[in-house]
């Protein structure tokens, strides 16, 4: 263990970083402020090149399991829970034979996804673990719109999609409870809603750890001049929304354009509802940093009408670049959003509020006032990446004083 004077050694473990979406990143964004508090080591089941980049600029430990592993997207290996199976089995073996990746560990941060808390089981109870639950598993935990089709239908009667998934849910909820009842683990969701779920899903009590936005690599535009186009942004589907920003922008003159890709089939799929709402519909799969801020910078709005959003970095970026924020009132959008001083927090159905709001998100005094206000509450929340290390820094010291 450490000495009170020395800082701890802190092993960061995330099942996999393939994808490299928003959680992914939140990782690799914060490892240099981490650096500056602990002795960091990573472990991985599937690592990523930008993370391999960024470890081997700050000189840290990576390691990284051979053969990888990937979460099937085979409905067999979904509902008998068998890509988390393996995962378990992957890390057992990886652990086993890597041995220095538990060496002189004093602590555990734990970042939830595919294959994660499958590690559990692998760690000597004796190191304390902090799971960042940035929320429970969603499809296997009765949010049905984590099931649907792009356009809201459902593949299946719920009943028989929720007998389906009885296995791996009681898999789920056993590999969760098993480090809830480990005497030295606490849990933090990434925002208030998402505690409030852990709670409701787990019944577990748990913290609060905001995700990081470095407002400092975002440039504050504030111009009154800007496209007849609102952003949205993450992979098509269902549950982001996609679908019903398209339906309510029908007859504004509006159009959208999407920054994340999804499945080719349900692009098409947006591409004939957009042309059939008369809704110019343009679809980017991802974009660099700077892209992203000149399109958003240059827009009339970012809006999103995801359901249930964990917590939501995009108002915080559209703050950030002068922009504003229009999103439903559900999830965490509430942890960033003062409805009517940072943005707007609009009902789902309500088109009418919605095209209202578009018409007031195009009011300099409004773009003004709503992104001043907006980046007041991204600082005070500290979401800045020491900000972030200092919240960590006191959960980790509490998990091991």
């Amino acid at each position: 263990m450490a000495a009170a004077t020395e800082r701890p050694t802190l092993l960061i473990i995330k099942g996999s970083f393939s994808q490299f979406g928003g959680a992914e990143r939140d990782v690799v964004r914060q490892l240099e402020a981490w650096q500056e508090l602990f002795n960091l080591r990573i472990a991985t089941l599937n690592s990523h090149p930008e993370l391999e980049h960024e470890t081997n600029r700050l000189e840290i430990p990576l390691f990284v399991s051979n053969p990888t592993w990937s979460e099937s997207s085979s409905a067999f290996a979904k509902i008998t829970a068998k890509s988390s199976k393996n995962a378990s089995k992957r890390w057992k073996d990886f652990i086993q034979t890597q041995s220095d990746v538990l060496k002189e560990v004093d602590a555990i941060h734990l970042v939830t996804g595919a294959g994660s808390i499958e590690v559990a089981s692998s760690i000597p109870e004796k190191i304390p673990i902090h799971v960042h639950m940035l929320e429970p598993n969603r499809g296997l935990h009765g949010e049905t719109v984590l099931w649907a089709k792009i356009d809201g239908k459902q593949p299946r009667p719920i009943g028989l999609t929720r007998l389906l998934l009885t296995l791996p849910r009681k898999r789920d909820l056993k590999l969760v409870n098993d480090i809830a009842k480990r005497p030295n683990s606490m849990f933090s969701g990434n925002s208030e809603y998402i505690k409030n779920r852990i709670m409701e899903v787990h019944k577990i009590n748990a913290g609060v750890l905001l995700p990081c936005v470095d407002l400092s690599k975002w440039t504050s535009q504030d111009s009154d001049s800007f496209g007849n186009y609102v952003v949205t942004i993450g992979r098509a589907s269902w549950v982001k929304g996609t679908w019903e920003c398209i339906e309510m922008l029908q007859g504004t003159g509006i159009g959208l354009v999407h920054v994340g890709g999804g499945n080719e089939n349900d692009i098409e799929q947006l591409k004939a509802l957009a042309g059939k709402n008369n809704v110019n519909f343009e679809v980017s799969s991802r974009l660099e940093h700077n892209e992203l801020a000149k399109l958003l910078s240059s827009s009339l709005a970012v809006i999103s009408m995801a359901h249930n959003e964990p917590f939501g970095l995009t108002p915080v970026e559209s703050h950030a670049v002068g922009v504003p924020s229009l999103m439903v009132n559900e999830g965490g959008f509430s942890s960033t959003i003062i409805d009517g001083e940072s943005g707007r927090l609009l009902p789902r159905s309500d088109y009418n509020a919605w095209h209202s709001a578009l018409e007031d998100a195009a009011k300099p005094e409004n773009r003004k006032k709503w992104s001043e206000k907006g980046r007041e509450i991204a600082n005070n929340l500290e979401l800045d990446p020491q900000g972030r290390a200092k919240e960590l820094q006191k959960i980790i010291h509490q998990l091991i004083q």
